[in-house]
C-alpha cells in the first residue's frame, strides 16, 4: 500500500508524502498547544524501531511524559513500550481496559482532559507545528468538527460544530513551519448544511494563499449525495477545492444501506459525471471486507471513472472501539477485528479475505496502468481562483 502511495502521489500535484507517515497525526500539534514552552521542553518522536525506542524510553528522566495515540493497530506495540515504566499519556479508540495492568499510562477519553492529567497543560490553543519544522506534507485545516451522518462503523462525534471564524488567520499562520501546496479540510462531510459555515471556503483560501505564495488549494471529503447537489462542487472548485474525497466503502446499494451510508450508487455516479465534467479529481475511500460484498460492481465503477482517479484510499471493515453510531452486528473476538488496517477478521473465511485482496489488487492495477504516464492538473491550471 505504501509503495501504491508514493506511486502515485509522484503523478498527483500539491501530494506531498512524509517519510515516516502519511500525514501529520493531528494530535499532535494540537497537543503540543497545550504545552507552554515556559514548562515544557517538547521532542518529536518517531518509533520505527521498536527494540529502539523501548531502550530510549527506558533511559528516559523520571519527569519525562511519552504521548502516544493508541490504536488496536499498535496497542501491543504500545503495552510493550509501557513495560518501561516510563509515564505515557495515551488516546485513541481503543479499550482503556488494555493498559489497566500499566499504573503509569495515563488514558485520556478527551484531549480536552489534558489540563487536569498534566499540571501546567492548558486548554487547547492555536495548533503548534513547530515540531514539523520544514517537512513537505499536506497539513489538515478545520471548519467544523463531527458529523451529522450516522454511519454504523464510524467513530466521529455526532453533534457539528462549526468554527470559530475568528480564529482562521491564527490557526492558517501556524502552518508557517510547514512546505505545502494543498491543505485537507478536515471537516468530515464538508457542504453538511448542519455546518452552515462552509461557504466561508473562499476567504479561507484567500487567507491561504496570502500567507503560503505556493498555495494551489483544497482537498475536501463529502459523501456523494451532497457532492451531487446542483452546483455544489462547481462551487467548491471556484472556491478553491481541486481534489475530493468520497466515502464510498462499496458501490453495492444493500451494503451502503446496512453500513447506513447516506447515498446509494446512483448518487455515486451523479457525482462523479460532475467531478469529470469540473476538471476536478476524486480519491475514493473503500472498505473491504463488508460481509456478503464480491467487489464486482466497485471494481467496475473504477474502470469507468479511473480517468477522474489518480489514487484510492483502502481500509478493511472494523468495530472500532467507541462507536457511538450504531451496531454491524459483527463478531468481535480479536484485535484484527477492531484494525481497519488487518484483512483478518472473525466474519471473514479464507475465500472472502481472497476476494478483499484480489480486488484491492484490481483497483491498484486499473488506476496505475490509466495514470502511469499522466499527471493531475498540468501547471497552468494549478492556480488558485
Amino acid at each position: 500500500m505504501r509503495d501504491y502511495y508514493r506511486r502515485s502521489y509522484a503523478r498527483m500535484r500539491g501530494y506531498y508524502m512524509p517519510p515516516h507517515f502519511m500525514e501529520i497525526p493531528y494530535w499532535i500539534p494540537i497537543t503540543a498547544s497545550m504545552l507552554p514552552d515556559e514548562h515544557f521542553r517538547k521532542e518529536l518522536m518517531i518509533v520505527d524501531d521498536l527494540d529502539a525506542a523501548h531502550q530510549r524510553i527506558t533511559e528516559a528522566a523520571e519527569g519525562d511524559l511519552f504521548f502516544f495515540s493508541a490504536l488496536d493497530a499498535n496497542v501491543k506495540q504500545l503495552l510493550h513500550l509501557a513495560s518501561t515504566g516510563a509515564t505515557m499519556i495515551v488516546g485513541g479508540y481503543v479499550d482503556p481496559d488494555v493498559f489497566a495492568d500499566f499504573p503509569n499510562v495515563r488514558f485520556l477519553r478527551d484531549i480536552t482532559h489534558l489540563p487536569v492529567t498534566v499540571p501546567r497543560a492548558r486548554p487547547r490553543t492555536t495548533l503548534d507545528y513547530r515540531l514539523f519544522d520544514g517537512l513537505k506534507c499536506i497539513p489538515r485545516f478545520s471548519m467544523s468538527s463531527g458529523c451529522s451522518f450516522r454511519c454504523k462503523f464510524c467513530t466521529v462525534p455526532t453533534q457539528v460544530v462549526p468554527a470559530d471564524p475568528g480564529g482562521y488567520e491564527a490557526e492558517i499562520a501556524a502552518l508557517a513551519p510547514l512546505d505545502f501546496r494543498l491543505a485537507f479540510l478536515d471537516d468530515k462531510s464538508f457542504g453538511d448544511p448542519v455546518a452552515d459555515n462552509w461557504r466561508d471556503l473562499g476567504r479561507v483560501r484567500d487567507i491561504f494563499a496570502a500567507a503560503h505564495e505556493d498555495f494551489e488549494g483544497f482537498i475536501v471529503q463529502t459523501p456523494p449525495s451532497l457532492a451531487a447537489r446542483s452546483g455544489f462542487l462547481a462551487e467548491c472548485r471556484d472556491m478553491g477545492v481541486r481534489y475530493v474525497e468520497f466515502g464510498v466503502e462499496t458501490a453495492h446499494d444493500g451494503l451502503l444501506k446496512y453500513l447506513r451510508k447516506p447515498f446509494r450508487t446512483k448518487h455515486l455516479y451523479a457525482a462523479s459525471e460532475t467531478v469529470r465534467e469540473l476538471g476536478l479529481y476524486v480519491i475514493p475511500n473503500f472498505i473491504m471486507g463488508i460481509p456478503g460484498d464480491d467487489y464486482r460492481n466497485t471494481v467496475q465503477w473504477v474502470k469507468e471513472f479511473v480517468d477522474i482517479m489518480p489514487a484510492v484510499n483502502v481500509n478493511w471493515l472494523a468495530a472500532h472501539f467507541g462507536n457511538e453510531r450504531g451496531d454491524l452486528d459483527l463478531p468481535v473476538e480479536t484485535f484484527g477485528d477492531r484494525d481497519q488496517n488487518t484483512v483478518t477478521k472473525s466474519w471473514l473465511g479464507e475465500k472472502e479475505i481472497a476476494a478483499g485482496l484480489a480486488a484491492v489488487q484490481d483497483i491498484y492495477a486499473v488506476t496505475e496502468e490509466y495514470w502511469r504516464d499522466r499527471v493531475t492538473y498540468p501547471s497552468e491550471q494549478a492556480t488558485v481562483r
